[in-house]
């Protein structure tokens, strides 16, 4: 039995739903055809996430704007930052607390 691409992306999607991540089909999900981030679902990811941490709707505008403003002229580049920032996590500086740093990850 021949291992191709699909196979993989099939054990990838499934494991992704073993940890509680579903899959869903690129045609449908809605947005606008230039768009790459999916601003509303990564708000309301991150409000949930990180309610704990008291995560502010500002807080998560500049997360966002941060990712916005990666370059798409260097493809390799952005996709290396931001993967890194996937793994690795970042850091935040809050807004009013006394401690002004999260670690998000």
């Amino acid at each position: 039995m021949k291992f191709t691409e699909e196979k993989l992306e099939k054990a990838f999607t499934e494991l992704l739903g073993q940890e509680g991540f579903p899959h869903h089909l690129g045609i449908t999900i809605t947005r606008k055809p230039d768009e790459v981030l999916i601003e509303e679902d990564l708000q309301t990811f991150l409000l949930t996430q990180y309610a704990g941490q008291g995560i502010t709707v500002n807080e998560i505008k500049s997360i966002i704007l941060q990712l916005k403003s990666l370059s798409a002229s260097d493809l390799y580049e952005s996709n290396k930052t931001f993967l890194k920032m996937l793994s690795d996590g970042f850091i935040l500086k809050r807004e009013d607390t006394p401690i002004n740093v999260l670690f998000l990850r």
